[in-house]
């Protein structure tokens, strides 16, 4: 491909900044990917949400009910996907539990590109304990799917929200977990939750949402944390140096922001 084809792609505005941004965290992440598995000790800070999502299994084998996992009303391949994957990650960590448990996780899912990842998912958690025969596929729900994504010219997610509260209300559970993209429905669900007295972790990075979150949750994941799920659960060298890398870049852009500032201030720039 030539210089005028590539000129020739229709590339956005904010396709361009993100693809930006891409390449310049790429550094950070290889070098904090080689630190994580030279054995370079990593300390992560507390994050009570997920310290308590580790408890909830154990909880829900003794009383024999499972746990519910939203996995938002976004997709896969979207411009959301990474909120879409923040929660599979959550949900791998349930799902392998819940299999040696015998508890595995109610999975609910709005979006038709979310729903056979999730399935696939539960699937390998029981292959890899050696429990394939024991994978139920109806574990994992695809309930009201979103209409904005065939004729209406608005989204609303509002069928969906209805579906979880009507599940919440007749399915006996042992927790609610809420991890993905959300709006407003966020608080019609959360509210439900909280009213059954359930425990309730979630997550969202739509900063239009987070007041929602902070209502109804017991253990509210702020923002970027529902992406630190990886790291957090599973303590696996690319989850960890991912996670690194986000705090190196964050860093130099922080710094970078302080050196323009006192470079202004003297008049050098």
């Amino acid at each position: 491909m030539d210089v005028s084809s590539l000129f020739q792609l229709n590339i956005g505005l904010d396709q361009s900044r993100m693809l930006a941004l891409f390449l310049a965290f790429l550094p950070f992440f290889f070098f904090a990917n080689w630190m994580v598995k030279r054995g370079t000790p990593l300390a992560l800070r507390p994050i009570a949400g997920f310290a308590t999502l580790k408890g909830l299994l154990g909880r829900a084998a003794e009383a024999g009910q499972p746990v519910h996992l939203s996995l938002g009303t976004a997709g896969i391949g979207d411009e959301f996907t990474a909120d879409t994957t923040a929660a599979l990650y959550v949900l791998e960590y349930l799902a392998e539990r819940g299999a040696i448990s015998g508890t595995p996780p109610i999975v609910t899912c709005a979006n038709p590109t979310a729903f056979p990842v999730a399935q696939d998912v539960m699937r390998r958690a029981y292959r890899n304990q050696g429990m394939a025969e024991e994978y139920n596929p109806l574990q994992t729900r695809f309930i009201a799917p979103d209409p904005w994504l065939y004729t209406q010219p608005q989204k609303d997610s509002t069928a969906y929200a209805v579906g979880i509260m009507r599940m919440l209300n007749q399915q006996k559970l042992a927790a609610n977990v809420m991890i993905g993209r959300f709006g407003d429905e966020f608080l019609l669900m959360g509210e439900t939750g909280a009213q059954k007295h359930l425990t309730q972790i979630g997550g969202t990075s739509d900063a239009r949402t987070l007041p929602f979150v902070h209502a109804t949750m017991d253990q509210p994941l702020i923002g970027e944390e529902i992406y630190a799920g990886g790291a957090y659960l599973s303590d696996k060298p690319t989850h960890l140096g991912s996670l690194l890398a986000q705090d190196l870049m964050r860093w130099g852009i922080v710094g970078g922001i302080v050196a323009a500032i006192l470079l202004r201030a003297m008049g050098w720039i």
